[in-house]
C-alpha cells in the first residue's frame, strides 16, 4: 500500500456536509479538519461518496467518534498519512460478510483455498491442495450451485463446478473477498442459487513490488511476484505466480502457474477496468473421480478477461462489462508415462469451455431513491469429446480430439429500486431471462436494511432464483450412469436475516437462514438397481444458522476471533436413492488468536507475530473406499499456525498446517494430506 500525504498549506474544514457535487473534490490534496459530523451522515457518505473522501475517513476513526452533537473544544490534530489503497466497488452495497486482506494477516493462510475456509457459511471440499482443486459451496448447496466472480465479473464455468475455482490469481493479490447471498445480485444482473463469492484484486496508486519466495514439505516450493505503478490517473498491477509439488501421497504431484495483468483508470466523470488472465495446471489425480483407479491424471489452462466502464452523463450512471472466459481440460484415467492403459480403455477425455458476455446497467436518482434498468447477453459452449452432441463442424472436423458440442444463449433483463430513508434503505429486484435452450425463467428479491443506532443493523431479504443444468448434468455417460438432455433448470426461494454489530474494537454478526429447493438435479437410482440416472425430481430444503465476532485486543494479544455455523439439510428423493443423500457440512467453527509480543514491549522495525488458527468440521454422509465399504466423514479439528518476524523491507515467515497430524477426508475417498510445514521470504518494497 502506498502512502499519500496531506502536505500543502491551503487547509480545508469541515462544519457541516452539503452533499455539493464538488464538495469531495475541494478537499483533495489539502489538509483536512473535522468541526462536527453527524454519525449517520459520516455512514451514510462513507458508502456513497469518493474514493478520496472514504480514505480520509477510514485514516481517521478517531476523528469521526471523538464528538457527538455539541463541540466544546477545537483540537489541533496531526498530519495524517493515508495509507488505504482505492477501493473497487462493492458488488452489493450489504454483503453478507467481507473479509479484507487486513483482517487474513491475523490468519494462517497460504491459499486463496484457505482464505474461503475461514467464512462461517462456506464449504470448501478440497481434492488437492494449495488451490490444486476444490468444489466450493455455501450453505447447504452443492458445487454447481456456487457463483465465484472475480471483481464483480460472473466468470462460473458451465461444463462443471470443479473448476469453477480456475481463477488466475494468488492470494497476495486478494484486496477483499465478499460473501454474497441471492438477494445481493439480483441488481446486478446476476442469478445464485445459493449464494455467491466476489474475489476482488488489489489496486494501489503508487510504485510497489513484492516478491516471495517459499518452500516446505512434500517438495513443495513456490515464487511469486506483484509489481504496481502508478502513470497519472492511470494503476496498472501485474503479477506472477509458480508453485510445484511432488505430492503428499502417490499420484498427487502438481505444477501450477498464474499470470495476471490489471489496469485501472479513475476520474471524476467515471472509471475504466481492464483485466486479463492466464492460469495453467498440471496435477496427478489420485482418486479424485473414482477410488477404483488411482492413476488419473488432469491437464488445465484458463484464460479470462474483461472491460468494465463507469461513465457518468448528468444524472445517469451507466455501468457496462465485456468479459470472457476460456477453460481447456484434458482427463487422463490412466496417466501417460506412469501406467498402461487396458485394451477397453477408449482414450482421454477434452473438454473446450467458453463463456462471453456483455451486460450493462444504467442507474439514476427518481425521486427519494435510486432506480437502475439493465440487460445483459450470454454465450455458454462447449466442445468435447465427450459431452454434447455430436458434431462434425467447426473445431469438430476429424481428426480431432473434440467429436461433440453444445451452445446456448441468454438474455436478461433486469430492474429495481432502491429507497434510502433517514435510517431505512430498502431495494426491489426483478429479473426476466430468456434462455435459447430451457425458455424463459425470473428472479426477484426483497431486501431491507434498518440502521437501529450507530453500532447495530438488522437486514432481512426474500430472494427466488434459478440454476441452468451445466453441461455435465446434461451430457455426462459413465459405465453405470445415464444422463438426461432434457432436464430443467432448479429453482428455490430464500430467506434470510442478519443483525450486526460494530464498534471500534468489537465486531460481530449473527445470521438465520433457509431455502427450499425444487425440481434439483440429482443423480438417482431405483433400490436395487445399479444404474444412476439425472433428473429433476429432489425437493431439498435447507435451514442454518451462522454466528462471527472478533475483537481488536491491541499489546501482546493483538485480535481474538472466530465463527461457528450449523446447518440443517431435508431431502425427498421419494421412492428413489439419490446420489448426493445428507452428504453436506452440518457443524463448522473456527477460533484465532493473533499476538505481536515484540510490539507490546517497544520493539521498533522488527515486529515479531504468531498466528493460531483451530477449526472444526463435522460432515455427514458417507464415502466408499476401493473395495467398497462405506466410512462416514465424520468431524476433525484442525490446528494451523505461523510465525513471521518483520525488517524493515523483508518479512520472515514459517508455517504449519494440520500440525496435530489428524486423518480426515474432504471428499470421496481421496486422504487429505498430515503435517505440513513451509517457510519462506516475503520483501516489500
Amino acid at each position: 500500500m502506498f502512502k499519500t500525504r496531506f502536505t500543502k498549506s491551503t487547509s480545508f474544514r469541515f462544519r457541516r456536509y452539503t452533499r455539493a457535487k464538488y464538495a469531495v473534490f475541494n478537499s483533495l490534496h489539502r489538509v483536512v479538519t473535522i468541526g462536527r459530523l453527524a454519525t449517520y451522515i459520516a455512514d451514510r457518505q462513507l458508502r456513497k461518496s469518493s474514493v478520496a473522501l472514504a480514505s480520509v475517513f477510514v485514516a481517521m476513526p478517531a476523528m469521526l467518534f471523538a464528538q457527538e452533537d455539541t463541540v466544546a473544544d477545537e483540537l489541533q490534530l496531526q498530519p495524517v498519512v493515508v495509507v488505504a489503497p482505492a477501493a473497487t466497488a462493492q458488488i452489493s452495497a450489504e454483503p453478507a460478510l467481507v473479509v479484507s486482506a487486513e483482517e487474513l494477516q491475523s490468519h494462517s493462510v497460504r491459499s486463496l483455498s484457505d482464505v474461503l475456509t475461514l467464512v462461517a457459511g462456506i464449504d470448501l471440499r478440497t481434492r488437492g491442495v494449495n488451490d490444486v482443486q476444490g468444489d466450493i459451496s455455501m450453505r447447504g448447496g452443492t458445487f454447481d450451485q456456487m457463483l465465484v466472480l472475480l471483481n464483480g465479473v460472473n466468470l462460473t464455468d458451465a461444463q462443471t463446478g470443479h473448476y469453477t475455482l480456475d481463477i488466475p490469481i494468488d492470494v497476495s493479490m486478494v484486496e477483499r473477498v465478499e460473501i454474497l447471498t441471492p438477494s445481493m445480485l439480483l441488481s446486478r444482473g446476476v442469478v445464485a442459487f445459493c449464494g455467491a463469492v466476489n474475489i476482488v484484486v488489489s489496486e494501489s496508486y503508487g510504485d510497489r513490488l513484492r516478491a516471495e519466495v517459499s518452500a516446505g514439505s512434500h517438495g513443495t516450493a513456490k515464487v511469486s511476484l506483484l509489481a504496481t505503478k502508478s502513470i497519472g490517473k492511470w494503476s496498472h498491477t501485474a503479477a506472477a505466480s509458480y508453485g510445484r509439488s511432488d505430492g503428499y501421497m502417490d499420484n498427487t504431484d502438481y505444477r501450477m502457474g498464474n499470470v495476471y495483468l490489471q489496469s485501472v483508470r479513475r476520474c471524476e466523470r467515471g472509471s475504466w477496468q481492464f483485466q486479463l488472465g492466464g492460469q495453467m495446471k498440471d496435477y496427478g489425480s489420485q482418486a479424485f473421480y473414482s477410488v477404483s483407479f488411482p492413476d488419473q491424471f488432469e491437464s488445465t489452462r484458463t484464460l479470462t478477461a474483461s472491460v468494465q466502464n463507469i461513465t457518468k452523463l448528468g444524472a445517469y450512471r451507466i455501468e457496462s462489462t465485456l468479459y470472457g472466459r476460456a477453460h481447456s481440460d484434458r482427463f487422463e484415467l490412466f496417466r501417460e508415462g506412469r501406467v498402461e492403459a487396458p485394451a477397453w480403455y477408449g482414450g482421454h477425455n477434452y473438454h473446450l469451455s467458453g463463456i462471453g458476455g456483455l451486460r450493462s446497467r444504467v442507474v439514476r436518482r427518481l425521486g427519494i431513491g435510486d432506480a437502475f434498468a439493465g440487460v445483459e447477453v450470454r454465450n455458454e459452449s462447449i466442445v468435447s469429446s465427450v459431452l454434447g452432441t455430436p458434431d462434425s463442424s467447426g473445431l469438430c472436423r476429424q481428426p480431432s480430439n473434440y467429436t461433440h458440442s453444445a451452445s446456448r444463449w441468454g438474455t436478461s433483463l433486469f430492474a429495481g429500486y432502491r429507497v434510502d430513508f433517514d435510517r431505512v434503505s430498502v431495494e426491489g429486484d426483478l429479473l426476466g431471462y430468456h434462455n435459447s435452450v430451457f425458455g424463459f425463467n425470473y428472479g426477484c428479491a426483497l431486501d431491507a436494511v434498518w440502521s437501529i443506532s450507530r453500532q447495530w443493523r438488522l437486514s432481512a431479504a426474500l430472494s427466488r432464483t434459478y440454476r441452468l443444468p451445466s453441461f455435465t448434468d446434461l451430457y455426462y455417460q459413465g459405465a453405470n450412469q445415464v444422463s438426461n438432455p432434457d432436464l430443467n433448470s432448479e429453482h428455490s426461494v430464500t430467506a434470510d436475516i442478519r443483525l450486526r454489530y460494530t464498534s471500534h474494537k468489537f465486531k460481530a454478526m449473527g445470521s438465520l437462514y433457509g431455502r427450499s429447493g425444487r425440481d434439483i438435479i440429482d443423480w438417482v437410482r431405483s433400490a436395487g438397481a445399479e444404474m444412476w440416472y439425472s433428473m429433476n425430481h429432489t425437493r431439498v430444503d435447507v435451514a442454518g444458522v451462522e454466528l462471527t465476532a472478533s475483537y481488536k485486543v491491541g499489546g501482546f494479544l493483538d485480535e481474538m476471533g472466530g465463527s461457528y455455523a450449523y446447518c440443517v439439510v431435508r431431502q425427498d428423493a421419494g421412492e428413489y436413492v439419490s446420489s448426493s443423500a445428507l452428504d453436506y457440512l452440518r457443524q463448522k467453527g473456527q477460533a484465532y488468536l493473533a499476538f505481536k509480543p515484540l510490539r507490546a514491549v517497544g520493539a521498533d522495525g522488527v515486529p515479531l507475530s504468531v498466528k493460531i488458527d483451530v477449526l472444526y468440521r463435522e460432515r455427514l454422509g458417507q464415502y466408499a473406499d476401493a473395495e467398497g465399504a462405506l466410512t462416514p466423514y465424520g468431524s476433525v479439528l484442525l490446528l494451523n499456525a505461523s510465525v513471521e518476524y518483520a525488517f524493515r523491507y523483508a518479512t520472515l515467515f514459517f508455517e504449519g498446517y494440520n500440525i496435530t497430524d489428524r486423518n480426515y477426508r474432504d471428499l470421496g475417498g481421496v486422504p487429505q494430506p498430515g503435517i505440513t510445514v513451509l517457510a519462506g521470504i516475503r520483501v516489500n518494497k
